[in-house]
């Protein structure tokens, strides 16, 4: 919820990092993983997709509460496959990508999630409190990096 901007500069960098690696258009690949780096968010109704998505959110989070099922690994895993299987795999390694990116931006935080929920108990915790100060800070720092690694890669720095 609070981390809305702070997902989607995360899985910017993210993309941004991984494009080299498949042979999509890198601008495609790169918006479709930073729209993905949010979706784990659809659990909870008042995150910025649950209001626009409120007609998926509000069942979801009717069946799983909010940083469980949805913030685990498997609803990544699942997507990937479905699409590989209908043969999209831009869509599906940018879904994989921006989803972990989103996991990864939330395991650390104090609240932390369990990537192998439901099938474990196991939760990773990290330091920052959502919307507050430490999060504002790793915001700028990973505008910051996006930044610079855009830059160098056109060749301006």
């Amino acid at each position: 919820m609070v981390m809305f901007k702070t997902h989607l500069a995360i899985g910017f960098l993210i993309g941004l990092l991984s494009f080299k690696f498949f042979h999509f258009s890198p601008l495609f690949f790169i918006l479709l993983v930073t729209i993905f780096s949010a979706l784990p968010d659809i659990d909870h109704p008042k995150s910025k997709y649950g209001r626009y998505l409120w007609f998926l959110s509000i069942p979801i989070s009717f069946f799983f509460k909010h940083r469980g099922f949805f913030h685990s690994i498997f609803p990544a895993v699942i997507g990937y496959f479905i699409f590989m299987y209908f043969k999209f795999p831009l869509i599906a390694w940018s879904l994989l990508i921006g989803y972990v990116a989103h996991l990864i931006g939330d395991c650390i935080t104090i609240e932390g999630i369990n990537f192998l929920h439901p099938l474990s108990t196991f939760e990773i915790h990290g330091p920052i409190h959502t919307g507050k100060f430490l999060e504002s800070i790793l915001f700028y720092f990973v505008i910051g990096f996006n930044i610079f690694y855009l830059l160098k890669l056109f060749n301006l720095l």
